[in-house]
């Protein structure tokens, strides 16, 4: 299982996800599947964050696409140009990432210390997501931070996401997320780019199909829907 192919599972549960919540709101099924969609995009922040020759400029590609992303956002999902009330994922991975980017630079001998030290530096931007009201909140962040601080150790990466998703955090059709762990335990380190397109092209194609594919569903709901 190759980079490419997490996220195209994770683009198309997403989508299918976003078709049930816009177009298709008494269909539960759609919202199940795209439980799986987060978890996988919160994996590949920790494997982007590892692999990056340029962490500004990974930072700085999140930031662009978390304000593209609002008006599509809160138009798909409120109906409103602009609200407070809730605001797209862009900026709960970024917060993950700069979490995680703080998480890195502490060193420790002792293995136990130093995970209780991260885990505490992950803590302000979780409150930072929270207060926000990023999508997912501080359980999103929670997530990147747990994966990259149990990256080498599978079982307590599962454990600790199956903690963040318990219904008494967010609600029981989140543990379907935990079905994201499947593709992921199968991930072999490899992007799996397509032969004759740009790695840059083919990553920026990912960012845009969010905002795209939101604007895509306002525009059926809006103008073509019949309910």
């Amino acid at each position: 299982m190759t980079g490419l192919s997490l996220k195209l599972i994770a683009a198309l549960t997403m989508f299918l996800d976003h078709i049930g919540h816009v177009l298709f709101p008494g269909q539960l099924w759609l919202r199940y599947i795209g439980r799986i969609a987060f978890p996988i995009y919160c994996f590949l922040i920790v494997e982007g964050f590892l692999h990056t020759r340029d962490l500004r400029r990974y930072m700085f590609r999140l930031l662009i696409f978390g304000i593209i992303s609002e008006i599509p956002f809160d138009l798909a999902f409120y109906g409103e140009i602009f609200t407070v009330e809730h605001q797209n994922v862009f900026w709960t991975l970024l917060l993950g990432l700069l979490a995680i980017s703080v998480m890195s630079l502490i060193r420790h001998k002792n293995i136990y210390v130093r995970w209780l030290m991260q885990a505490l530096a992950a803590v302000p931007f979780g409150v930072c997501a929270q207060l926000a009201h990023t999508d997912y909140r501080w359980i999103g962040v929670a997530l990147i931070a747990s994966m990259y601080l149990f990256r080498s150790l599978e079982i307590l990466k599962v454990a600790s996401g199956a903690v963040f998703m318990l219904p008494f955090f967010t609600n029981e059709i989140e543990y379907i997320g935990l079905a994201a762990y499947l593709p992921m335990h199968f991930y072999n380190g490899r992007s799996g780019m397509i032969r004759g397109i740009p790695g840059r092209i083919l990553q920026l194609a990912f960012y845009i199909f969010y905002p795209l594919h939101l604007l895509i569903l306002i525009f059926i709901r809006d103008r073509i829907w019949i309910y």
